[in-house]
């Protein structure tokens, strides 16, 4: 009989277990505190303006399903940068139109499952414009070319 009762609370202890670090953090998510974490909850994502000339500035208009981050326009050296937790129900996904003269292009500038798992050791993504096209980097050290410019 103790055994049948036991049987019966198994399923329970098993939700209890594992709910309780929800319960436990309830809405904080875990701290990163060496930039190792495994979870990665929080991101910053950096558009920067790395133009040889003046002569024509980075216009840029960047949105998620919820957020309207606006038009901005970036000279030499800019950086347009936005801090955002992932969605708790959904995917986060954030867009940028990138204007320059004549050439643009459409980008999506952070996906969760693609850049959220690039950019969890340093909790940032960072977009580059170049002359020649708009390069990645998850360090802003070192950038690989992701996107060639349109006419």
């Amino acid at each position: 009989m103790a055994s049948s009762s036991l049987s019966a609370s198994f399923p329970l202890l098993v939700i209890l277990a594992i709910s309780y670090p929800v319960l436990a953090w309830g809405s904080k998510p875990i701290p990163f505190n060496d930039n190792k974490s495994f979870f990665c909850f929080k991101f910053r994502v950096h558009i920067i303006n790395g133009f040889s000339s003046n002569k024509n500035p980075l216009s840029l208009h960047c949105w998620s399903q919820d957020n309207d981050l606006g038009n901005h326009t970036l000279y030499i050296g800019g950086d347009f940068n936005f801090k955002f937790g992932l969605a708790s129900f959904g995917k986060t996904i954030f867009h940028c139109d990138f204007k320059w003269a004549e050439k643009h292009r459409f980008a999506n500038v952070f996906t969760d499952g693609m850049e959220s798992s690039t950019c969890c050791d340093t909790n940032s993504c960072y977009w580059k414009t170049e002359d020649d096209g708009i390069y990645f980097s998850n360090d802003n050290k070192n950038y690989i070319k992701r996107l060639d410019w349109l006419k």
